[in-house]
């Protein structure tokens, strides 16, 4: 029998894990990441930033008639520092969505999709406001998922028509 002060195993197996933890860390801390290079001894392509899933709404008529997650990709200028932009994503994020809701990205011929150009031109001005002038190359939409797979505009106005041309 063990006396009642002696140590369980699970103690002293969280106290070893414990300090292979602590010896670990720094060793992980200091590692560099190799940087990319091409095959002429040049620097990568151009860095990237992705802006995480937001949800645009898809407004008609004044009404919120869908809900599209779009996710974008910021193409940098070389020599741009990618975490320059962490700090100021969320204030990127926040001026979207505002402007989403004030002056839609609503696409004339589906209520899908975002209207992509209109899109990513906006982003492209807010990423010279928020970042910089020059700092941003382009803004690339990566995917578009819609919340609700509705019939496009043009086909459920043609609808409402026939329904109104029946009723007496």
């Amino acid at each position: 029998m063990t006396p009642p002060n002696a140590p369980t195993r699970r103690v002293l197996i969280a106290a070893a894990c414990g300090a292979l933890a602590a010896l670990a860390s720094p060793a992980l801390a200091s590692e560099k990441k190799p940087e990319k290079k091409k095959e002429g001894g040049e620097q990568a392509l151009d860095p990237t930033y992705k802006l995480g899933s937001m949800t645009i709404p898809i407004i008609a008529n004044g009404r919120i008639v869908n809900y599209v997650f779009v996710a974008m990709t910021l193409k940098l200028t070389s020599g741009t520092e990618v975490e320059s932009f962490k700090d100021k994503e969320p204030a990127l994020r926040d001026a979207i969505v505002r402007a989403a809701y004030k002056t839609p990205f609503t696409r004339p011929d589906t209520w899908k999709e975002v209207d992509g150009p209109r899109l990513t031109s906006f982003v492209l001005g807010q990423c010279a406001v928020l970042f910089g002038k020059g700092k941003v190359a382009s803004v690339e939409i990566v995917k578009q998922i819609p919340r609700q797979q509705l019939m496009p505009p043009k086909a459920s106005a043609a609808i409402q028509v026939d329904r109104e041309v029946v009723r007496p």
